[in-house]
């Protein structure tokens, strides 16, 4: 029998209509998927719909889990599936109706309207788990760090060990809290998360920020091997922590080490997966600045990226930074100035939250790491050094966005401006001040 009203809860006691009592056993399975990133929730769900079309809370789950892919190539998908979340509003309660409402905005471009929207369900719904991760990955990629910390706290009271999915929403507060330098809290409550579910992958990711950002690099090398059978395997977040790691090892100098991770965990083969295309960019970035040569791997990321600007140009402008930084390490110089003119056609045409992340912060980010491959670092520096501190404003988390500085920083030494690399490098040593990579850069300027 199908409920038709709110008749039914899920097992955190949030209301859900028009189900069938398998599917409700079908969407915890996606939650918990969603959470832990073991598993495909959007294919779980597609099953679901197979023998239940009318389930608004599946329509719901799909759209909205695949907008946070950041890929128009989704597009069509996430428009089917609002349109029937919509089709089946007579039947849906007002928390769906709220959720189809936030996924409505995001698809449409209005991210902000959309976090405001997954705030009005949190208000109404604070035990809503999967409103919080949709918002929690919004904040994350506009930039929002307070939001990403706060809207977990906004709702932290009405959690505790008893309500299922407890340890997640912890590690959701452990990154919020990493994002707004509160490392001592962030290491806290990740290592209470992971005390009671070793398998999340999103605690063990604020942790390794927090070891990333206090320079800690032995003990991240050690936290993320002893814990790698609980992360790592059959995981789809594991190229990222795998990234975290090599990190590690580029500010320890064991350039090959890090090589060695991005062949065999980061990008072991092609991918159509830009998140993880990002990461694969930024580490042969960094190496690129500390003059590794990394041989036909350029050209190998570049093509991936090829295959993809074709539709993704334009649309999210920290995917496309590493596109162009793609283009870049390969020579491909026409490439990138194509992705380039996209930003730059996105920050006139689009509105909202995306047209502020193209013009802000994705047109001089984008025009100064084509400069750098052309070797004018003054127009780097002109180009970074204004934004730096605004660079948040189109996503990605304090690490990530270090490749920023390190550009400036490798800029100012090529470029013979001393008095500017004195001043970046003596603010990385003061944050990092016994990792190899800042005596690297100090040595470098001394000489």
């Amino acid at each position: 029998m199908t409920a038709t009203t709110s008749s039914l809860v899920d097992a955190r006691g949030v209301p859900v209509s028009n189900c069938q009592p398998q599917s409700l056993d079908d969407y915890e399975t996606a939650l918990l998927q969603f959470h832990s990133y073991f598993g495909d929730p959007t294919e779980t769900l597609a099953q679901t719909l197979e023998t239940d079309p009318e389930f608004v809370m599946a329509h719901i789950f799909i759209a909205s889990a695949l907008l946070t892919m950041t890929e128009r190539q989704y597009l069509p998908l996430i428009r089917e599936h609002v349109e029937q979340a919509e089709a089946l509003a007579d039947k849906a309660n007002a928390r769906e109706k709220m959720l189809t409402r936030a996924a409505r905005q995001w698809m449409e471009g209005e991210w902000y309207q959309a976090s405001l929207t997954w705030d009005q369900v949190l208000v109404d719904y604070p035990l809503d788990a999967l409103a919080l991760q949709l918002g929690h990955l919004t904040d994350f990629l506009r930039g929002d760090c307070f939001n990403l910390r706060d809207r977990v706290c906004r709702v932290m009271t009405s959690w505790d060990k008893s309500v299922p999915g407890y340890s997640y929403i912890l590690g959701m507060q452990a990154f919020g809290f990493e994002e707004c330098n509160q490392y001592d809290k962030a290491e806290l409550v990740s290592t209470t998360a992971l005390e009671m579910q070793a398998r999340d992958p999103w605690a063990v990711h604020a942790l390794a920020h927090v070891l990333e950002m206090q320079g800690r690099f032995d003990e991240g090398k050690t936290m993320y091997r002893e814990r790698e059978n609980d992360w790592a395997p059959d995981n789809g977040f594991a190229f990222h922590n795998w990234w975290h790691l090599a990190l590690y090892h580029v500010e320890h100098e064991d350039f090959d080490g890090a090589l060695k991770l991005y062949d065999e965990q980061i990008l072991p083969g092609d991918s159509d997966f830009s998140m993880q295309m990002l990461d694969a960019s930024a580490l042969l970035w960094r190496l690129h600045l500390q003059g590794i040569d990394v041989a036909a791997r350029w050209e190998r990321i570049a093509e991936l990226w090829a295959r993809k600007t074709g539709t993704e140009n334009g649309y999210y402008a920290f995917n496309d930074l590493h596109a162009v930084i793609a283009f870049v390490g390969a020579g491909r110089f026409d490439a990138a100035q194509e992705v380039l003119s996209a930003v730059e056609a996105a920050a006139r045409a689009n509105t909202g939250v995306t047209r502020m992340m193209a013009q802000d912060v994705g047109i001089p980010t984008c025009r100064a790491m084509i400069d750098f491959g052309q070797q004018r670092y003054q127009d780097v520096i002109d180009q970074l050094l204004p934004i730096r501190t605004l660079a948040h404003r189109f996503g990605g988390s304090h690490a990530q966005r270090d490749i920023l500085t390190q550009t400036l920083i490798e800029s100012a030494l090529r470029g013979g401006n001393l008095k500017l690399a004195h001043n970046l490098i003596s603010e990385r040593k003061l944050h990092k001040p016994f990792t190899p990579l800042s005596q690297r850069f100090a040595a470098r300027l001394a000489a």
